[in-house]
Order: C-alpha cells, then sequence, then structure tokens
C-alpha cells in the first residue's frame, strides 16, 4: 500500500506540475496575442509569472521533501517560506489591480487610459512587488513569527503561539480576504456594467448581441468569480479548517491550498479567456502566427463607450484587454 507521504508528494508534484505548464502557456499565448499587449495583458502576463514561480518552489522544494525522509531545520526553511509568501501577496496584488482595471475600462471610460497606461501599469506591478517584500520581510522576518516548512505534516506553518496568532490574523487573513473580496465586488460590478452598455448599444442600434458576445460575457464573469472565489476559499480553508483536520493526506490538501490556488489559475484563465485557449489550440496545429494575424481585428472582450454629444448619442467601441 502507498504511504501517505508518497500520496502527498504524488498530489503535490501533479498541481504543480500541472499548474506549471497551463500557466506557462498562458504567459507565452499572452506575450504573442496583440490584445494582450494593454495594461491588463501585462497584469495578466506578471500573474502568470507569480504562478510560474510559485511551481517551481514547490516542484524544487516541497516535492523533494515529501518524497524523502529529509527533514530541515526550520531555520533552513523559513527562507523559502517567506519567498512564498512574497510571491502570494505580489499574485493577490495583481488579481485586484486587474479587477480596477476592468473596473475603470466601464465606469471611468473617459479617463481609463490615462489612468491604465503602460507605465502607470509596470509602475503598480512594481508597487505591488515593494509593498509584499517590505510587509512579508518585516512582519515575518523581523518580528519572528517565521513561516517554515513541517516536516511532519508536509505543509508551511506559522509557530504556534500568541503574538504569532495574531499577527498572521491581521497581516495575512484579514489583509487578503480584504483583497479577495475586493476583487470580486470589483469583478461582478464590471460585468454587469459591461452587460449593461452592451445592451444599451443593441437596443439603440437595433444589432442584437450575438450569441459570442453572450457567451464572453457568462466567461467572464466566470473568470471573475472563480479567480477570487479561489483565492477566498484557499483562505477560509487554512485559516478555519485546518486546525479541524486529522487526516494527513486531507490536511496536506487543505494546508497547501493557497499555493495550489495559483496553479490553478492559469487553467481558469485558459479555460475562460477563448481568445487564448483558440490561440494555445491553434498553437499546436502550427499556426499561432496565422491565427493571430487574421484574428488581430476580432473584438473579443470589448467595452462600449458612450459619447454624449448635443442632439446625437454616438457609440464608440474601444479595445480596452
Amino acid at each position: 500500500m502507498m504511504s501517505v507521504q508518497l500520496i502527498n508528494s504524488w498530489i503535490t508534484v501533479g498541481i504543480m506540475s500541472f499548474g506549471l505548464v497551463t500557466n506557462i502557456l498562458v504567459w507565452i499565448t499572452a506575450r504573442k496575442l496583440n490584445s494582450m499587449r494593454s495594461s491588463f495583458g501585462i497584469i495578466t502576463k506578471n500573474q502568470a509569472i507569480c504562478n510560474i514561480l510559485m511551481c517551481l518552489l514547490f516542484l524544487i522544494f516541497v516535492g523533494p521533501l515529501q518524497f524523502t525522509p529529509l527533514k530541515l531545520p526550520y531555520q533552513a526553511s523559513r527562507f523559502v517560506g517567506t519567498v512564498s509568501m512574497i510571491i502570494y501577496e505580489i499574485a493577490a496584488q495583481l488579481n485586484f489591480f486587474n479587477s480596477l482595471n476592468r473596473f475603470c475600462a466601464v465606469y471611468m471610460i473617459f479617463y481609463y487610459d490615462r489612468i491604465f497606461s503602460n507605465f502607470n501599469t509596470y509602475c503598480l506591478r512594481n508597487f505591488a512587488i515593494v509593498v509584499s517584500v517590505a510587509m512579508c520581510v518585516t512582519f515575518y522576518e523581523f518580528f519572528g513569527c517565521y513561516l517554515y516548512f513541517e516536516t511532519e505534516f508536509w505543509y508551511f506553518a506559522y509557530p504556534e503561539d500568541e503574538h504569532c496568532d495574531s499577527l498572521t490574523w491581521y497581516c495575512d487573513f484579514v489583509f487578503n480576504i480584504g483583497l479577495v473580496v475586493s476583487t470580486m465586488f470589483l469583478n461582478l460590478l464590471a460585468a454587469y456594467k459591461a452587460g449593461k452598455l452592451h445592451r444599451i448599444v443593441s437596443d439603440t442600434t437595433g444589432i442584437r448581441m450575438s450569441k459570442d458576445q453572450k457567451k464572453r460575457e457568462i466567461n467572464f464573469i466566470r473568470q471573475s468569480f472563480f479567480q477570487g472565489l479561489s483565492m477566498s476559499v484557499a483562505l477560509v480553508f487554512y485559516r478555519i479548517t485546518t486546525p479541524m483536520i486529522t487526516d494527513k493526506i486531507l490536511l496536506c490538501l487543505d494546508a497547501n491550498l493557497w499555493a495550489f490556488m495559483l496553479a490553478f489559475e492559469g487553467g481558469i484563465i485558459l479555460l475562460s479567456n477563448q481568445e487564448m485557449l483558440m490561440a494555445v489550440k491553434k498553437k499546436r496545429h502550427g499556426s499561432l502566427v496565422d491565427f493571430i494575424q487574421t484574428n488581430h481585428s476580432m473584438v473579443y472582450f470589448r467595452t462600449d463607450i458612450v459619447s454624449i454629444r448635443t442632439g446625437n448619442l454616438d457609440y464608440v467601441v474601444s479595445n480596452h484587454g
């Protein structure tokens, strides 16, 4: 019979290998698609990089430790724990910036290009990196609340004391759950507004929304919902349900869900973004370049900009990514 440790190691390697492949596909495809050269695409590519780094960290560090009886002292593993938390915090903030991007694209349409210029987008990315590094190093290294690898149960954990419980509750759980809730809320508002604008255009111009357009709106809402839901579920499971589980396999899966979630994001993006999924399929058949060239003018998720002039109502379709 296969040992519990070996089962957990295969689960970790399997999930992270899947995440590595899908997120590499997202990153490569996003770099080649002209429609992903916008601020939305910049954030998406950096999200994929964070996900790739998390997958590599678990494949290089956590997986081998689960395969072997080697037990590292927490002084050695805590640095890996801090790096993993920095990656996670950057990814969480990038998710929020992506939802803010979509929100501004439909609610602040005349200021969108200035707010989310490519330069400002790179500044936001750098801001997320600086904040994440400063926060994690200060709270977890400077204050001594190390995130170390628990070799008995094969997951990253904090020291069990009152100081760390209080610190991680506010700096980890409350902060990140606030980001997740805000991300979901902004995404749903953006999806609602986008659908409303599409209906206004259809009713006014007499052009009915096609089935493909409706499907893209559903995919957008689905992506927003599942990305936010996966993050919130992972946080809640790690904080609340982990202490209640005694089975080592379920405990390892539950406690590592916050990292596994980043691996699953590649699949969520591919399944939700039909343009990217079609590009991946075309690439498998050796015609990705032709697909990009012929589909450069295709409109997928577009924001309908309403420009009101004296006596006239002009509708301008603008591609905001």
